[in-house]
């Protein structure tokens, strides 16, 4: 307790000093580290009616989770601070699977935009959590802005998050109420099942590294204070280069802008631009969209259109070496949408285009290879009536070039978009094309073709 007494629980950090006179939603589970969060807040000049604790009842622990709630209202009642019941049901995320922990703190999330108020959120991380947090991170792969994710100060989908103990280690937040006191905290009994990773880390992993080499914490410590002067550093570089795009940033711009970019900055200005374009603080890029968006760059300038999947509706269509940026919009399509090729040669689904060309195979001779969105069957081996329908999952086709049928999700796996892939078929489901990626093998062009049928797949605008 040797860093508690050089530690004054009546200074406040300095970056809190602007949110004095603002109302703040305060992240109140009813632990040590919540608590002392609510009493330092008061300690520092916060006036009780400016502060809104909010519990979240996240319905996994049953009546454990009602008196949780119940000791936090009590709590809240007693120091004149404002309480905030926010019970979340979680069974359906959880159903499809993921970490209970990521799942309930995405769900704290969306409760938060969803009642946003302008208000501030702080929340009760310190030390120990900075540490697992690198920890946990650095098994997932993630750079140096993801290894320093915990800040004092940080700007969410539109919150602002205060984090103000980061200074401060778990047994020194437990000896501040001890000495205001306060011995009854609520404990989780959840947090000491060391199946759930984070629980891992804590409870036995960095125990056991600490008892073998004590210096261990202190050198994560810095570890991550370096870690974010880096990614300080870098994110710094990468909204300069962003800035290089123009004050208002465009939907088109050259691949070489991109291309000449540093991996490091790449990632951060592409998020920072797609983020930009869609008034949004942060967007979500994940390794796959990267990897579809630093393949293409790869590719020799063309006057081919190629479509680079983001996911989301979002695609980009690389063209002369020029970048556009496009939004497909799939809401309120009929399930199933049917397609009388020859009677009507063009049809539209969604942000998607189909056209049938038909023609006679002697004026066929150069263009009988699939290229471009353009795919040839023979035509009498085609019936009338086709079908386009969105993914519903569990389909499998007879893919061009390749034996026996194929599960459709997995000709899709480098598809970012693929809920927004459309399917054609016939009436008994036999797969003709998937989207403007794949063909089947049905209806081939032989010798004795005597029509040719072309469909042209492309997104409208392309």
């Amino acid at each position: 307790m040797a860093n508690l007494k050089m530690k004054n629980p009546e200074q406040i950090p300095q970056f809190m000093r602007q949110f004095l006179n603002k109302k703040l939603r305060v992240g109140f589970s009813g632990g040590a580290d919540s608590s002392a969060l609510l009493l330092l807040l008061l300690r520092w000049g916060f006036v009780p009616d400016r502060l809104e604790a909010v519990h979240f009842d996240h319905g996994l622990r049953g009546e454990a989770s009602r008196s949780d709630a119940i000791w936090c209202r009590e709590f809240c009642t007693k120091l004149k601070v404002g309480f905030t019941l926010v019970e979340l049901d979680l069974q359906a995320e959880l159903q499809r699977g993921g970490s209970v922990e990521d799942i309930a703190r995405n769900a704290r999330l969306e409760w938060y935009v969803k009642h946003d108020d302008s208000s501030p959120i702080v929340l009760a991380h310190h030390r120990g959590d900075c540490r697992e947090d690198l920890l946990l991170k650095l098994a997932r792969g993630g750079n140096a802005s993801a290894l320093s994710a915990l800040r004092e100060q940080r700007s969410l989908r539109k919150l602002t998050i205060l984090r103000p103990l980061l200074d401060w280690q778990k047994e020194e937040l437990e000896a501040f109420l001890l000495d205001c006191n306060i011995n009854d905290w609520r404990l989780d009994e959840s947090n000491k099942d060391i199946l759930y990773h984070r629980n891992f880390l804590r409870n036995v992993l960095l125990k056991q590294w600490a008892e073998y080499h004590p210096a261990v914490i202190s050198g994560l410590e810095r570890s991550r204070q370096a870690l974010q002067l880096d990614a300080d550093f870098i994110e710094q570089c990468a909204a300069e280069r962003l800035q290089e795009l123009g004050p208002v940033v465009p939907l088109e711009t050259q691949a070489e802008f991109w291309r000449q970019l540093h991996p490091a900055l790449l990632v951060r200005v592409l998020r920072s631009y797609l983020a930009a374009l869609e008034d949004k603080d942060y967007f979500l890029l994940n390794r796959q969209m990267l990897s579809n968006f630093q393949s293409a760059l790869q590719l020799v300038p063309s006057p081919e259109k190629r479509c680079i999947e983001l996911g989301q509706g979002r695609y980009f269509i690389l063209q002369n070496d020029r970048l556009s940026l496009k939004y497909s919009t799939v809401d309120n399509l009929p399930e199933t949408l049917e397609w009388q090729w020859q009677k009507a040669d063009s049809i539209q689904w969604g942000d998607w285009q189909l056209h049938a060309v038909l023609s006679d195979p002697s004026a066929e001779d150069n263009i009988k290879s699939d290229a471009g969105g353009r795919f040839y069957f023979d035509a009498d081996s085609v019936p009338e009536k086709l079908y386009i329908s969105p993914r519903r999952g569990g389909e499998k086709m007879s893919v061009w070039g390749s034996s026996g049928m194929r599960r459709v999700k997995h000709l899709l796996s480098a598809v970012a978009d693929k809920e927004n892939i459309p399917i054609l078929h016939d009436a008994a489901g036999n797969i003709y094309l998937l989207g403007a990626w794949r063909r089947s093998q049905l209806a081939p062009i032989t010798a004795d073709c005597r029509r040719i049928l072309c469909v042209e797949f492309f997104r409208k605008g392309e």
